[in-house]
């Protein structure tokens, strides 16, 4: 099954343009976010703090946007997820105090928590368990797609208006929610393998069953990534000496690392299964952050990176292939929790990664592969038994 044939489902190419816009409103102001709070005042463990604010926001909500999303359907969930975004980046827009900071994160916080585990669950719905793991792939792909265009946008507009960042980013959402209006269709769920843990299980069950290891793996994703978000700006700017458009440079090769790598975790997923690729990825992104304590310049950050990059975009399809294989009833309810380990993700990496930075730049990366390094030993003992 190739990827054209995946595109060619119908309804499949409106979601991945939803997740495309929002990946690209999100990305368009990373370099400028740390140095705009800055700016209002905030230190870098506050950066952390407004970081983990988004995350916290959207651990909270996730639950319960999942399970709208199966009770009044996906497309509405998405919708008003989109609406949010649009709110908070006008918030930003015309934010005078770090408190206008922390609410407009707070909005995009429940935005994402809305829009994540609703197209998600739109793709499962559309595709096969043969597709699965491609789709995934293709998620991947849109996402840096927007993470490649966005952090370079955003820095180059930051040159004339920091505000016309936020701003842009809000039209650009609000173009989504049209989007979303008309292109979007509410399909039926498919049933297809048996599930896991049943079709009519609760809350509680979910988080006892083995899920929780796909779970866990959800959150280390989400932490490295929220770590390395709350940390990056400075540690390029400080160190090296980076400008805005520079960052945005940083995170636009990211990006390009991210497209390159997704265009074949399709196929490393149907040829080596998920759970390998899973325990492989976690071990390559916590190399990569300790590598980053000896970077220096340009050159010396570009290996790093791209090793870490090798590793999320090995696990994140893979978790998200696999637990759709696991689940087949009420997706939209076990998307919205898993959406929430992630969102714990990143709640906690950039609280420990900003309270690390500063005590020491270099702890922060230190630590971070620690933490993950640990979880790829508990996953590797107990993955063979709880996800036959």
């Amino acid at each position: 099954m190739s990827f054209r044939e995946i595109l060619a489902t119908p309804g499949i190419k409106p979601v991945l343009f939803t997740l495309w816009m929002a990946a690209f409103g999100f990305g368009v102001i990373l370099p400028i976010l740390p140095f705009y709070t800055l700016s209002l005042g905030a230190k870098p463990a506050e950066l952390g703090l407004l970081t983990a604010t988004f995350a916290f926001m959207s651990l909270v909500f996730s639950p319960l946007m999942g399970k709208l999303s199966d009770n009044i359907g996906r497309k509405k969930v998405a919708m008003f997820g989109t609406a949010c975004f649009v709110v908070g980046y006008l918030v930003f827009a015309f934010a005078d105090s770090l408190f206008l900071a922390f609410l407009a994160r707070a909005i995009e916080g429940v935005g994402a928590a809305a829009i994540y585990p609703a197209c998600v669950s739109l793709l499962s719905d559309l595709t096969t368990e043969k597709q699965r793991g491609k789709a995934m792939s293709l998620m991947g792909m849109v996402f840096s797609l927007g993470f490649i265009i966005g952090p370079a946008a955003g820095g180059l507009i930051s040159a004339i208006s920091v505000k016309d960042v936020f701003i842009f980013s809000a039209l650009l959402s609000l173009a989504n929610f049209v989007s979303i209006n008309f292109q979007v269709q509410e399909p039926k769920e498919k049933e297809e393998s048996t599930d896991i843990i049943g079709k009519e299980a609760g809350f509680l069950a979910h988080l006892t069953s083995p899920l929780l290891l796909l779970f866990m793996a959800a959150f280390m994703t989400s932490f490295m990534i929220g770590g390395i978000d709350s940390t990056l700006a400075l540690y390029t700017s400080e160190k090296m000496g980076f400008s805005t458009p520079q960052v945005g440079l940083i995170f636009t090769y990211i990006g390009l690392l991210i497209m390159t790598m997704m265009l074949v975790s399709g196929e490393l997923i149907n040829r080596f299964g998920e759970s390998r690729l899973i325990l492989v990825g976690l071990i390559l992104s916590g190399a990569g952050f300790f590598l980053l304590v000896f970077t220096h310049d340009w050159i010396s950050i570009l290996i790093p990176l791209a090793v870490f990059v090798a590793g999320n975009t090995m696990t994140f399809p893979s978790i998200s292939s696999l637990l759709t294989k696991k689940v087949t009833a009420k997706r939209g309810t076990v998307l919205g929790l898993f959406s929430s380990f992630e969102s714990l993700g990143m709640f906690a990496g950039p609280i420990l990664g900003g309270f690390l930075y500063g005590i020491k730049h270099e702890y922060a990366f230190i630590g971070m592969a620690i933490v993950i390094w640990g979880y790829a030993i508990v996953f590797s003992l107990m993955s063979k038994k709880k996800l036959k």
